[in-house]
């Protein structure tokens, strides 16, 4: 059976609740454009999946209201016909909101027919696969959603969830979460509803390594419901040092890195849904699962996986949280020394991407890829000196990598709970342990357009995938 939920972000929300709730006395509208991403099969459910993103809100004006009261509206549909139109060229969907100023916080009858012949006149206009997603605001708050797949289909929404600064979920379908003894001291810490969100969350971690292990163990024994994991490589020796669960058997029998991750959780017990995947996160076969996710962590060294990643935030309206650490050794007066930055980015729309950031560089990013699709070619190149060579390993120590771990799941903990303040999200943050400090560094250039335009911001489906050609 598909399921469907819906994204937008908090000024949007607003936006909504203060347009169409501000009246006890007359219902409002407004038109919706949405992004649409469609998922064959959810990682864990293995069934359809219809996630929309929510563009834009254009509330009904004076002007085209027939009529109104405290229980109906009725307006002139000339303008859906012209927003079809733009729907199509802009591969959106249109869709409707609308409030119920006193109450019920449900559609009613009168909205089920209204919103059948709209879905017709969407798919007339537009062909058989236009959507009409139906929003509702009872009484000033955001109550309940659905999306009409024909004039005889619907589906509701089971969650919204939000995006930027602070991250809401609004569960439309009342779900009864049993208390776990197991996260009894985290309840008292964090509050019931901060273990039931953590229970509903889909979490995409990908890379299983340094940051990726112990960032796996944290986000485990919090509670939180699905995990997804993605990691091509395989346990060798030198990750020993860093790696949770690894053994010297696991390095001689090149186990892969998914597989010990899946088999430390499983050894919790804490009930925990995985899904993982041992290829590079931009196959096709990773694609559906990256979509289905509602926040992910990125834990890899990897440029392309990083620049895929940092379109995937805009594009789906998906959080990504970057992990980054960088240890170097460096002589001074003859002494040697031990410098250490981790940093923790989070990638949203109102954020500054990794680009802007300089944070990746797009010609390693290219020679990654060629590595990863023509390694004959790579060689070639590397031995006429057009790439760079693989270089000396780098250095890594477990304390530094769980450290930087742990800031990254801070970072989730506030936005769910807001523990720092309403005002205490941090979407930068770079630690220099051998300093012990905390900075919080800028951009170094202008926003580009993906971060910087909100043109492609939960745009969702594109081909190709995320607009990438490579």
């Amino acid at each position: 059976m598909k399921t469907a939920d819906l994204t937008l972000t908090e000024q949007q929300l607003d936006l909504m609740q203060t347009e169409l709730g501000g009246s006890r006395d007359v219902e409002t509208a407004a038109y919706v454009l949405f992004g649409v991403s469609r998922i064959a099969g959810d990682p864990f459910e293995h069934q359809p999946r219809l996630r929309l993103m929510v563009k834009e809100v254009l509330p009904v004006t004076g002007d085209e209201i027939k009529s109104a009261d405290h229980v109906h509206i009725s307006w002139s549909t000339e303008r859906f016909v012209q927003l079809l139109a733009r729907a199509e060229r802009e591969g959106l969907q249109l869709g409707i909101a609308h409030s119920h100023p006193r109450g019920p916080a449900r559609f009613s009858v009168q909205d089920d027919r209204n919103e059948a012949e709209l879905v017709r006149l969407a798919q007339n206009r537009n062909g058989g696969r236009a959507l009409l997603p139906s929003l509702l605001i009872a009484e000033g708050q955001f109550v309940a959603g659905r999306v009409w797949l024909s004039p005889d289909t619907v589906i509701d929404f089971s969650q919204a969830r939000t995006v930027g600064g602070n991250w809401r979920i609004i569960f439309f379908a009342e779900e009864q979460v049993a208390t776990d003894p197991a996260l009894a001291r985290q309840e008292l810490a964090l509050g019931a509803n901060f273990n039931r969100l953590m229970r509903q969350l889909r979490v995409g971690v990908v890379g299983a390594g340094g940051t990726g292990s112990p960032l796996l163990q944290q986000l485990a024994r919090m509670g939180v419901g699905r995990i997804a994991i993605f990691d091509p490589d395989h346990v060798e020796y030198s990750n020993l040092n860093r790696l949770y669960g690894a053994t010297r058997n696991d390095a001689e029998q090149a186990v892969k890195k998914v597989d010990v991750a899946r088999r430390e959780i499983e050894r919790m017990g804490l009930g925990t849904e995985m899904a993982t995947f041992d290829n590079w996160i931009g196959a096709e076969e990773c694609q559906d699962a990256l979509k289905s996710m509602d926040l992910i962590f990125g834990c890899t060294d990897d440029h392309d996986g990083r620049l895929l990643l940092n379109r995937l935030a805009y594009y789906y309206l998906i959080p990504v949280i970057d992990i980054g650490l960088a240890l170097r050794v460096s002589e001074r007066h003859g002494i040697s020394g031990l410098e250490a930055d981790g940093r923790v980015t989070v990638l949203e729309p109102g954020s500054v991407c990794l680009v802007c950031r300089r944070v990746v560089n797009a010609s390693i990013a290219a020679e990654e890829a060629l590595r990863r699709n023509d390694p004959e070619e790579y060689e070639h190149r590397k031995a006429e000196a057009y790439v760079r060579g693989e270089g000396n390993p780098s250095p890594a120590v477990i304390s530094f990598t769980t450290s930087v771990a742990t800031m990254a799941v801070e970072e989730l903990i506030q936005r769910v709970n807001q523990f720092r303040g309403a005002s205490g999200a941090i979407t930068n943050r770079v630690r220099k342990f051998n300093l012990v400090e905390d900075f919080r560094p800028g951009a170094k250039k202008e926003p580009c357009r993906i971060c910087g335009s909100d043109r492609i911001h939960g745009v969702g489906d594109v081909q190709p995938f995320l607009g990438r050609t490579g």
